[in-house]
């Protein structure tokens, strides 16, 4: 049954909005299945989002694609009522498999910080207390979910059944109506609002950082005074739990991107040394072999075409030479820019920084 936003006049029928033109609007109601298995059960869609919990959730990873046997190393989840931080998680995870040099390198997480944390089954009881009850809320979460699911496969339960089938935002689906595709990665978006993280490619900080995205980019469309529907309008349509199509491909934002533009990039690129090496590409596919995900690109110092490791990909950089899109409205047509799609590492943690998993209850008055 489509439903009609009493604030921007906009009927979401099947998962797709159309201007209504002589539709009555609806009493607020449970919004019914859409056309990609969606069951808002948990809320109203015409409720704001201050009457909605979030969990921000990020994940970090030991490799790019959780469908060729990659683990979740840590997770970290912030959430949110009446607009407000009420609880934190952080937790690492023992992936039961080897931690590489490029994901140490990016994430500065190492086998010997998991080695006696708990595997994900383990540690999912004290995690499931942020999650339930909540609209799930990340940046790029697709791939985060598309890990998560398969986690909560091998714990032996179905994702969409323990969180109620919550709905779900992106913020970046919501970046990309706002700047146009490209440069969208968390690090490079959050300082656009001024926000300034200390620590990247954490999965407690990467949370954090997504929460204040989340409520800079929806100011000027109502912040937390925004009904559910409309918000939804703001990244695209709903999304839900599980993904469109299973044969959606499911990357890394900025290794998605540079496939998406086909544009050069500088990528920093560890050697089987595990040398650290600057190589301009052009990438073009990526492709599985022998267990492993490698991204084939042309190659500028070679003037050819090379395969690289996906594992041991530090950071990628456009080249463009435009400056950055200033905050403003949404925008019709894509304004590429100059960008670094994955920020240079943080090469020290702040005093104290958690390497275990801990709920904080910080409620703010």
């Amino acid at each position: 049954m489509p439903y009609r936003s009493i604030a921007t006049g906009v009927t979401i029928a099947h998962g797709r909005a159309a201007h209504a033109t002589k539709k009555r609007p609806c009493p607020a109601k449970f919004l019914h299945r859409l056309n990609y298995n969606i069951f808002a059960v948990l809320f109203s869609s015409l409720q704001c989002l201050r009457q909605i919990p979030l969990a921000f959730v990020d994940t970090e990873t030991t490799g790019a694609s959780a469908e060729f046997g990659h683990r979740v190393i840590e997770l970290g989840i912030v959430r949110v009522e009446c607009g407000r931080v009420v609880a934190e998680y952080q937790q690492l995870i023992d992936p039961q498999r080897r931690i590489t040099a490029g994901v140490t390198a990016f994430t500065g997480i190492t086998q010997a910080m998991v080695q006696g944390q708990p595997p994900f089954p383990a540690q999912l009881a004290a995690a499931m207390p942020l999650l339930k009850g909540a609209m799930i809320v990340g940046h790029n979460i697709r791939f985060d979910l598309s890990f998560l699911r398969k986690e909560f496969r091998r714990s032996r339960l179905d994702i969409v059944a323990e969180l109620n089938d919550a709905p779900v935002m992106d913020t970046v689906r919501i970046a990309r109506r706002r700047f146009g595709r490209g440069g969208n990665a968390l690090q490079s978006l959050a300082p656009r609002f001024d926000i300034f993280p200390t620590v990247a490619h954490r999965a407690l900080a990467d949370a954090q950082t997504t929460a204040r995205l989340f409520e800079k980019l929806m100011e000027p469309a109502g912040g937390w005074n925004l009904a559910l529907i409309d918000a939804w309008e703001h990244q695209g349509g709903a999304m839900g739990l599980l993904p469109i199509s299973p044969r959606q491909r499911l990357l890394p934002l900025e290794l998605e991107e540079a496939l998406e533009q086909r544009c050069a990039v500088m990528m920093e690129y560890l050697d089987g040394a595990g040398n650290s090496t600057h190589r301009r590409i052009e990438p073009q596919t990526i492709r599985r072999r022998g267990g492993e995900l490698i991204l084939i690109a042309h190659c500028h110092l070679r003037n050819d075409r090379r395969t690289f490791k996906l594992d041991r990909i530090v950071r990628l950089t456009r080249l463009e030479n435009a400056p950055p899109p200033t905050v403003g409205p949404f925008l019709e047509r894509p304004n590429r820019q100059q960008d670094t799609l994955s920020i240079e590492l943080e090469s020290t943690r702040p005093p104290g920084f958690l390497q275990g998993g801990h709920i904080f209850s910080v409620a703010r008055v």
